[in-house]
């Protein structure tokens, strides 16, 4: 066990499999899931923060943080603009996904849709940038990934990265073209923070989006 945290790996993958696990979990319990979405993104915190010193130096590039998130917040756009027609799993369901918190009073209501907002916009880019294209992306060029840098382009690493990445989405038509816009960027940069702030900032759209137009299935 020692072994494997020390390891090149775990930075990288632990906070994508703690967020997966967690993400499982809340399903099992839909009524709880108002206040578990926020200790779950506190825990996941917890752990990039404890990581954070290995994190340093291993992203040497300039992040490009205008041209990130103004890319971000085009991506997002045009997976709005092209949802209609894009292909995607299982049916929708456009229900509040807060009303249960809601019941229980105004406070837990808005504190659910704050700890969903942020931990779109704050948790999710990391560590799924972390994962997609800092590790899965560099791993299938070779296995010992910290040997590969950023943003190295090879056609089967890419594509793969991206398709398995749209898989978990349920609206993987759109995921795949954002899949790509990310991927692309990423290459273009060799800048895993560039990455991040693209995604960040295409949540944060979504996030406004959703909250004004009340097209809960986004979220």
């Amino acid at each position: 066990m020692k072994r494997l945290i020390h390891g090149p790996g775990f930075p990288f993958v632990a906070p994508f499999l703690l967020f997966m696990g967690l993400l499982y979990f809340r399903q099992s319990l839909p009524s709880q899931g108002w206040w578990l979405y926020g200790v779950s993104s506190l825990l996941i915190l917890g752990l990039l923060l404890w990581l954070r010193p290995r994190y340093r130096g291993q992203d040497p590039a300039n992040p490009r943080t205008l041209h990130s998130i103004l890319l971000g917040l085009g991506a997002i756009v045009l997976w709005i603009a092209l949802d209609p027609w894009m292909p995607r799993s299982g049916e929708r369901d456009n229900a509040f996904p807060f009303a249960a918190a809601f019941e229980i009073g105004l406070i837990p209501g808005v504190l659910s849709i704050l700890f969903r907002a942020l931990g779109a916009v704050l948790i999710v880019p990391i560590v799924e940038e972390l994962f997609w294209r800092g590790f899965l992306m560099r791993t299938i060029i070779k296995p010992e990934f910290e040997e590969v840098p950023l943003g190295t382009f090879q056609p089967l690493s890419f594509y793969i990265t991206t398709l398995v990445f749209a898989a978990v989405h349920a609206e993987w038509g759109s995921a795949v073209l954002f899949g790509l816009i990310a991927g692309a960027w990423f290459c273009h940069t060799k800048s895993l923070r560039s990455v991040i702030l693209l995604h960040a900032a295409a949540n944060l759209g979504l996030t406004i989006y959703v909250l004004i137009s009340r097209q809960w299935f986004f979220w």
